[in-house]
């Protein structure tokens, strides 16, 4: 059985027409409504494509429009890495830029909100759900509800209550057929009806098929990927010690040819200073005119 926190079982169990009822129930455990839960949503469709099946594009798990225009993206990740933040930061953008066609007034523009619900831990300290707004630095003021990002860690989240939706939804995203779910179901008519979605979703043949076709797509990318990259080191290092070579050659013969002149120079100034000596000239001179010390002139003239 398929657990609950893969996205493409996720996105089967809460993203169609029939969960709609399950879907507003978990957007309103997380969203801080004021008073204005979400009544009704539209949920979005992607179309599962073939890049989509095989690993090689991003496709948003959930996307909803609630009836007040309010827009939400909901995201299950199994891994967390240190660009996860960046990329929620992104959809975000993303999602709020495109409310708006061209020529389209501000006016228009609704709250976008991103939730992130995480198998693995994100952040260092023991909350298991936080929520980000653009705030002031110095009194937290808000300056705007227009963006709201939520994340939610499935680990650390200890025991559900009674009286906290979002405590119910985590014990059911961490495993459907706990006993704690069971206890939950019955007196939450809701989570019992997503543990039937999802009972249903991994019977379902072609569901299973999707779900399959999704892994193995990932299994091939993330394996074509390790293969390139084992590919391009192997072909990096014989391009580094053939340009090390080629670069060694230039050097050898680069440091030969300095060599060679300073032998020339050397024997150039060697000659310059046997002929001064026999001249006559003292050693104080032919050490200022040539750069040899005196007790090296005393042992040309010793020869």
């Amino acid at each position: 059985m398929w657990s609950a926190t893969g996205d493409l079982i996720f996105k089967l169990v809460f993203g169609n027409e029939r969960s709609k009822r399950m879907l507003i129930h978990l957007l309103n455990s997380i969203i801080d409504s004021k008073g204005s839960p979400i009544i009704d949503v539209t949920v979005r469709k992607t179309e599962l494509t073939p890049e989509y099946l095989c690993g090689k594009e991003v496709r948003l798990d959930v996307l909803a429009k609630a009836s007040d225009g309010r827009l939400i993206n909901v995201e299950m990740q199994r891994q967390s890495d240190e660009n996860f933040i960046k990329r929620s930061l992104f959809y975000w953008a993303e999602l709020h830029s495109q409310q708006l066609p061209k020529g389209g007034e501000y006016y228009d523009l609704r709250q976008t909100i991103c939730i992130n619900i995480l198998e693995e831990n994100l952040f260092k300290d023991d909350r298991f759900w936080r929520t980000h707004h653009m705030s002031d630095d110095e009194t937290h003021e808000i300056l705007t509800n227009m963006a709201e990002i939520h994340f939610i860690e499935l680990r650390k989240m200890r025991g559900f209550k009674e009286d906290s939706p979002i405590t119910w939804w985590v014990e059911y995203l961490k495993d459907p057929h706990s006993e704690t779910v069971k206890k939950i179901g019955e007196f939450e008519p809701t989570i019992k009806e997503a543990v039937q979605m999802f009972d249903h979703v991994n019977s379902d043949p072609e569901a299973q098929e999707f779900i399959r076709m999704r892994e193995k797509g990932i299994r091939d990318y993330n394996s074509a990927v390790k293969s390139a990259e084992r590919k391009g080191r192997k072909e990096g290092e014989a391009r580094g010690r053939k340009e090390g070579e080629a670069r060694g050659r230039k050097e050898g013969e680069a440091r030969g040819k300095m060599e060679g002149k300073m032998e020339g120079k050397m024997e150039g100034a060697k000659d310059m200073a046997l002929k001064a000596l026999s001249m006559g000239l003292s050693l104080e001179q032919i050490s200022r005119l040539t750069g040899f010390s005196i007790k090296e002139l005393q042992s040309l003239d010793a020869k």
